[in-house]
Formats: structure tokens, sequence, C-alpha cells
């Protein structure tokens, strides 16, 4: 007896899932530093904080990370 398998291949896509806000969060890049914003839904809360740490500590290099939620879709 003869096994045999067949594989159906399906498109899908990946978009971002608009109903929900990314979350932001910024990190201090400056060695042995180690401070962040916190992660939070508003950019602009975690930008404000870079601002005022670069003006109170001098660093300059921050690393921002942003998480978004996605959703896959099955095509056709």
């Amino acid at each position: 007896m003869t096994r045999r398998a067949v594989f159906r291949f399906v498109w899908h896509t990946m978009r971002r899932a608009e109903e929900v806000a990314p979350v932001c969060e910024v990190f201090c890049a400056e060695p042995g530093c180690g401070e962040r914003s916190g992660a939070g839904v508003e950019a602009g809360a975690e930008e404000e904080w870079a601002l005022r740490h670069a003006g109170r500590a001098g660093h300059g290099e921050y690393r921002r990370v942003v998480t978004d939620r996605a959703r896959v879709t099955r095509e056709g």
C-alpha cells in the first residue's frame, strides 16, 4: 500500500490590528545608565521623558521600542 500526502498552500496576510493602540517605550542607551520611560500607549509621553532625561543627565542616545498587535487573515 502506497501512502500519499496532499499539501494545500493558502496565502495569508499579516496586518496591524487597528483597534489596539501600539505600546511605546524609550530606553537610555548611554553605557551604564539603564534608565527607561516605562511602557505607554502615548508616544509623546515617552518622548517627553527622553527629553527631560537628556536635559538632566546630558545623555543623547536612546532606543525606542514600539510594539503593536497584528492579525493574520486568510486570503481568498
